[in-house]
């Protein structure tokens, strides 16, 4: 008689404590700015927190009826989605999504369809956070004249295309406007930012320079006008 090994499932992620990863690893080198290794040999460096800002403009935009708060309500969901991102690498969101609302129904008090968007947005904020800038253009297109105006000005002849340098603006532009960073000089984004685009921008696509440049621009484009 041969015995057969069970068939091993991969784990959804739960809600991360203190000190934890999702897969249960100790994150305690994550939390002083060191990536942490899982069993699987690959390392996952905990970016969560840089990514808050945008999680709490998209809670503004589309949960504006304060029927429930984000710290309590949304960011737990925020995080799961960001964090099955991380754990599904190579998946769509179509293929995991019914395990991912089995899980949460499972785990969590809230109801799946109030906080299924929020799911979403943190999974696709994991993936590609500035292809999501373009979400918050409401108010950025009153301010993407003078972006062009500025790309044209101070990058144009320097080859790239406006769209090239864009995420910069909208990046510049999203952390003005965040409540968190209310009382924040640019001198103390500069460096937040930097790491960010370390992280983002490995293959030099965008100098730092120039990318530095734009962000800064929509940083005080909006800051001037009492935003």
């Amino acid at each position: 008689m041969t015995n057969e090994r069970p068939t091993e499932q991969k784990a959804m992620p739960t809600q991360r404590t203190p000190g934890q990863s999702v897969t249960g690893v100790s994150t305690a080198n994550h939390e002083n700015g060191d990536s942490q290794s899982v069993p699987d040999g690959h390392k996952i460096d905990d970016r969560y927190n840089f990514h808050d800002a945008s999680f709490r403009r998209h809670y503004q935009l589309n949960y504006s009826d304060g029927a429930h708060d984000y710290e309590s309500y949304y960011a737990p969901a925020y995080r799961f989605g960001y964090e099955l991102a991380e754990e599904h690498e190579g998946a769509d969101w179509a293929s995991v999504k019914n395990e991912a609302q089995h899980h949460w129904q499972m785990k969590h008090g809230s109801a799946w369809q109030n906080v299924a968007t929020a799911v979403h947005y943190g999974w696709r904020e994991q993936r590609d956070p500035d292809a999501l800038r373009v979400q918050h253009h409401g108010e950025y297109d009153d301010y993407r004249k003078s972006f062009m105006a500025h790309y044209a000005d101070a990058h144009g002849e320097g080859g790239g295309s406006f769209e090239q340098y864009e995420p910069a603006y909208q990046r510049g532009y999203d952390l003005a406007i965040d409540p968190a960073y209310r009382t924040h000089l640019w001198t103390e984004m500069e460096p937040e930012l930097r790491q960010y685009y370390e992280e983002e921008y490995a293959d030099g696509s965008v100098s730092w320079e120039h990318y530095r440049s734009a962000a800064q621009y929509a940083w005080h484009d909006v800051r001037a006008m009492g935003v």
